[in-house]
């Protein structure tokens, strides 16, 4: 679950510490913060919030509350010393999850592995991209910013996606896009260009041209 960015809002700093390592082991990138000040600076930055409950301040509710008011699907999960069932089902009604401390880790990352899959969906990551085959999207490694295609640069996109690391011809192209009418090579080079300059790829490291062959997406690429 590479590449998606954790708020955590924690005023405990053993708790806070534990968590940014335990996400960064884990691959996430990690924000913490010890109150809600910076929240709404940030949020739109990040994928999920570890949202505490008793912090200085505005508590996790007030937070999230607002966070929700903005329209946001931004997922957040509870993770508080609260246990009763009143504060739990608040927790449930603003958030998508709550968690009680003492937490055992392994279970917060794969209810949060979880949320992530039920969100965004699952995707393949290929160096700074990240696609989702499902839903037919790519995404730089910010995946709040999804990459503009056309309809036709889809198409041939997630027509290489869908046959990776495998070299296709100007004929598959044209059998699977185009009628006879109207198939013309530099058409398709054109947009192979285009693709590539919106994947931030000018080299075609990704997107590689095999001279004399046709086109390949690398999913294996050497550093």
């Amino acid at each position: 679950m590479q590449g998606f960015r954790i708020l955590i809002v924690e005023d405990d700093p053993m708790i806070g510490d534990l968590l940014q390592k335990i996400m960064q082991r884990e691959g996430y990138e990690a924000v913490w913060k010890t109150d809600g000040k910076d929240v709404m600076a940030l949020i739109q930055q990040v994928d999920l919030v570890i949202m505490d409950i008793m912090l200085p301040g505005e508590d996790g509710y007030q937070i999230s509350k607002t966070i929700k008011r903005l329209g946001l699907n931004i997922p957040i999960i509870f993770l508080s010393a609260r246990n009763d069932i009143e504060s739990k089902l608040e927790g449930l009604t603003v958030g998508e999850d709550y968690m009680t401390k003492p937490f055992d880790p392994r279970e917060l990352l794969l209810r949060m592995k979880k949320m992530l899959i039920q969100h965004y969906g699952t995707f393949t990551q290929i160096q700074h991209l990240f696609i989702d085959g499902e839903r037919r999207k790519v995404f730089y490694q910010n995946l709040h910013e999804e990459i503009a295609l056309t309809a036709i640069e889809r198409k041939i996109f997630f027509y290489l996606f869908d046959h990776r690391d495998r070299v296709l011809t100007k004929d598959h192209f044209f059998e699977y896009l185009w009628p006879l009418d109207e198939r013309n090579h530099n058409l398709l080079n054109v947009h192979i260009k285009k693709i590539r300059t919106k994947l931030h790829d000018p080299a075609g490291t990704i997107l590689q041209n095999i001279y004399g062959e046709g086109y390949r997406l690398n999913t294996y690429i050497k550093k």
